[in-house]
């Protein structure tokens, strides 16, 4: 025959009593810490995204549909620096954003927090490692070269074809040309990043062809960097 084993009812009671006590004095104490308050976290954002510029950023995002919600504040510079929105549009397919500039170029963080009408504050959504363009990206930046195994082929007496080495087509975005025309009028071409020729016609003899490209750092930025002209050849 199998030992069993009986718990006296009055030890299952006093186990029992000493477990609520337990719970409910861990419950008091953090209720004293937080002086009998509840904690509130108004409603988070979506799509929180960084559009980045020269020395400048757009914040994009889609509200909450948390009606409590009346300001937004994002925060940046390892919080030194920050911006406060009214929040009136609660429509989630809607976007709401915000141009940042005068920002320096190196990487930065930023933090967006929804906030109610009594101050309670959302948990903070970040975009961490976000690089900010400027001068120091235009400098590595060059024109983009005529290619060396096809020299200029004249057309006629004063129209020319140019080939260019293959260009980036993800950052470059176009390159302009710039030459005095027969007319003496200063004439303009433009050499999509996908092509690698253009025609230029009505061109005076010994003309200085300038070159100057432009270039987009990354997808979808709200800025476009231009690399200082330069000389190319001339054509004779």
């Amino acid at each position: 025959m199998k030992n069993k084993y009986i718990i006296p009812t009055a030890i299952v009671l006093l186990l029992t009593g000493c477990l609520f006590m337990g719970c409910s004095k861990e419950i008091t104490k953090y209720r004293e810490l937080l002086n009998n308050e509840e904690i509130i976290y108004p409603g988070p954002v979506s799509h929180f995204k960084a559009f980045q510029g020269n020395l400048r950023i757009k914040l994009q995002w889609h509200p909450s549909p948390d009606p409590s919600i009346t300001k937004y504040v994002i925060y940046w510079n390892n919080k030194t620096d920050s911006v406060t929105l009214d929040a009136s549009n609660r429509n989630t397919l809607d976007s709401v954003s915000t141009l940042i500039s005068g920002l320096g170029e190196y990487v930065q963080n930023f933090v967006l927090y929804t906030l109610d009408d009594k101050g309670n504050r959302s948990i903070g959504q970040s975009l961490s490692g976000v690089r900010i363009f400027g001068p120091l990206y235009v400098s590595s930046l060059v024109n983009r070269q005529l290619d060396a195994n096809r020299p200029p082929k004249a057309e006629d007496a004063d129209t020319y074809k140019l080939f260019f080495a293959a260009a980036d087509t993800i950052l470059n975005a176009g390159t302009q040309l710039t030459y005095t025309g027969t007319d003496n009028q200063v004439h303009t071409a433009d050499v999509a990043a996908k092509s690698d020729s253009i025609f230029l016609d009505m061109v005076k003899a010994g003309t200085k062809i300038a070159v100057r490209t432009s270039y987009v750092p990354v997808h979808r930025a709200i800025d476009t960097f231009r690399v200082t002209y330069s000389d190319t050849l001339v054509l004779k």
